[in-house]
């Protein structure tokens, strides 16, 4: 209490004014958020003997993934006669958020037996499942859009093939004349930034940028999928363009994409903490999901081979 004397004492403690010494001791609020829990169900059901075993490998299996906090697997049980046994699943506290993130991207869908497959979902969204209501609405129906055809030159009424060409900055791509001169189809300044090319089966048309490349088609040349790849050089489709391989000289590092991403855009992040370091990539064309990344070539002496190219041979029937 600033300024106080013996002639100004007062005259009960209701009266003395702690507010000088609140603000001095004050504890920071933190804001508390469950974003960093996962639910884990599907588990077995264990007795308790068995039951620290099973918390191991849990722990052990979503370790590979992000770092689970001390004591932070809490195992809710049922009184079963004279003994107890756990109910199936299991609350998970990991360290930060992004770990639960990666946990849920990885293990959702995990088979850790084969009789248990693991379903890993947000301890957050318990909420907003018991806000469902308790008779089933149907969605409502979703206008049918139709899609471009991904070859549809192969229905050009002279029977004609599609180039790309790139010069300066500009990329242009025609109908190929053999009696004439070409037939520009679209021209784009700063389409691409290194090179461009065409899928196997001419589906997909490939730009490449420093934040990785993009996939283009139709007769509209719309932008169809894009992959998150930082300094890829090279890219090679499977035979049937289900799948891309990308490779970089850059090794994988989670904290410059989210650098690159922005903030905005977080969610279009698809790695995880297994592909730190790694250069190569295999990706889904058709959804862009990032199947699995590959580490760089080690040679004899331990230390990081010079990575030919291509690095995969595929089946004819992949």
């Amino acid at each position: 209490m600033a300024g106080l004397t013996i002639d100004n004492l007062p005259a009960s403690e209701e009266e003395i004014d702690f507010s000088d010494l609140e603000a001095r001791f004050a504890i920071p609020e933190q804001e508390e958020t469950l974003e960093n829990v996962v639910v884990v169900d599907n588990l077995p059901i264990v007795e308790p003997e068995k039951e620290e075993k099973l918390i191991k490998l849990l722990k052990k299996t979503l370790g590979k993934h992000g770092k689970v906090k001390e004591d932070g697997i809490h195992m809710p049980k049922d009184n079963v006669g004279a003994t107890t046994k756990s109910k199936g699943y299991a609350f998970v506290e990991l360290e930060t958020p992004k770990d639960a993130q990666a946990v849920i991207r990885n293990l959702n869908g995990f088979p850790l037996s084969k009789a248990h497959v693991l379903l890993v979902n947000p301890f957050m969204d318990v909420e907003k499942f018991t806000e469902l209501e308790d008779r089933y609405q149907a969605p409502p129906a979703e206008a049918f859009a139709e899609h471009e055809h991904l070859r549809s030159w192969v229905g050009d009424e002279f029977g004609r093939d599609q180039f790309v060409m790139y010069a300066g900055n500009d990329v242009n791509v025609y109908w190929n004349e053999t009696m004439q001169a070409a037939d520009e189809i679209v021209s784009r300044t700063n389409w691409t930034e290194a090179y461009v090319q065409w899928s196997p089966l001419g589906s997909y048309m490939v730009t490449m940028h420093p934040q990785g490349l993009v996939l283009w088609g139709g007769p509209s040349w719309n932008k169809l999928v894009r992959f998150i790849h930082l300094g890829v050089r090279v890219a090679e489709f499977s035979p049937s363009e289900r799948y891309l391989v990308t490779m970089s000289q850059e090794p994988i590092s989670l904290e410059k994409v989210v650098q690159k991403l922005g903030a905005d855009e977080q969610h279009q992040n698809p790695y995880t903490n297994d592909d730190e370091g790694n250069l190569i990539c295999i990706w889904d064309v058709r959804t862009g999901t990032l199947l699995r990344s590959f580490a760089p070539p080690v040679g004899a002496d331990g230390t990081a081979a010079k990575a030919g190219w291509p690095q995969f041979k595929w089946s004819p029937s992949e």
